[in-house]
């Protein structure tokens, strides 16, 4: 039976149901509130769907919003081993299960590779795209990156696993004029220890490595690219490349952000955002 949470906010109540959806490839499990044109949220690596903190509420009011966890954490923790061919059928399938024939998708950092493999995949399914701090294949930095993060998972303790990725998560101007909420993301939003093992098999996946850039002139969809000009996990004119290579996309460029864009980005970005999906014309 799923759950049902009410949250105010602007004097309307938003009601989040959770949901758990049985595929073969074991549950997909995430949250649904608001109502219009949907759109599917993909988080990073070793997120769940809590990642998103307020933004589902603040897209909520003119949309149709579903996050869901990624295979191995939160509680879609059954079944196989995460893949990326594998997270884009949990996607599938929860439009199927969900009765929506085209959907739009955010994805930030390995949800935007997982949107855009959606796409390419299974094109008219997807009508549009917002993509944060994506790569279109995995560069010699970015394995770097991942196997200082396997490194981190081994060795670290759990504990302080979190409020070492918000090192990176951040940049250094954010740091400094908001570290409460840095404290506070960490707290919120760093990785559970119960998927600390699941994280690590994402990691084992995602450092094999891909390459996506053959497929995306194929994506003939709008698209929204997302780049941190500070971001130190994936290189700003590596974001930058999505938009050079899918003719319907359109790139911004985010002064003095690193990797979570979307809220460093503050409310400029979100109107931003919000506009793009919901087919308005884009402030700027």
């Amino acid at each position: 039976m799923p759950s049902v949470r009410n949250c105010e906010k602007a004097g309307r109540v938003f009601y989040m149901k959770t949901f758990s959806i049985h595929t073969p490839n074991g549950t997909v499990a995430g949250f649904e509130v608001g109502d219009g044109k949907p759109v599917v949220l993909i988080a990073g690596l070793g997120s769940t769907s809590r990642i998103w903190g307020t933004l589902p509420s603040a897209l909520g009011r003119r949309l149709r919003v579903l996050a869901i966890d990624n295979r191995g954490v939160g509680q879609s923790d059954d079944g196989g081993h995460f893949t990326l061919d594998s997270a884009v059928e949990d996607v599938v399938a929860l439009l199927d299960d969900k009765g929506i024939e085209r959907t739009a998708l955010l994805g930030a950092s390995m949800g935007g590779v997982i949107a855009l493999k959606t796409a390419t995949a299974h094109p008219g399914r997807v009508s549009r795209l917002v993509i944060a701090s994506s790569a279109p294949c995995l560069t010699h930095h970015g394995r770097r990156v991942l196997e200082m993060l396997q490194d981190m998972l081994l060795y670290a303790p759990p504990d302080r696993t979190g409020a070492a990725l918000m090192t990176l998560a951040f940049a250094p101007p954010f740091h400094e004029k908001f570290p409460g909420f840095v404290t506070e993301a960490d707290r919120l939003y760093g990785i559970d220890g119960v998927d600390l093992p699941g994280t690590a098999l994402q990691v084992e996946h995602l450092v094999q490595g891909w390459d996506l850039r053959p497929e995306l002139p194929s994506i003939d969809v709008p698209a929204l690219i997302l780049a941190g000009d500070r971001d130190p996990v994936v290189a700003p004119e590596e974001t930058a490349e999505l938009a050079e290579l899918m003719p319907r996309a359109e790139l911004v460029r985010v002064p003095h952000a690193a990797h979570s864009v979307l809220a460093e980005g503050g409310e400029p970005v979100l109107a931003r955002v919000s506009a793009f999906l919901e087919e308005k014309p884009s402030p700027r």
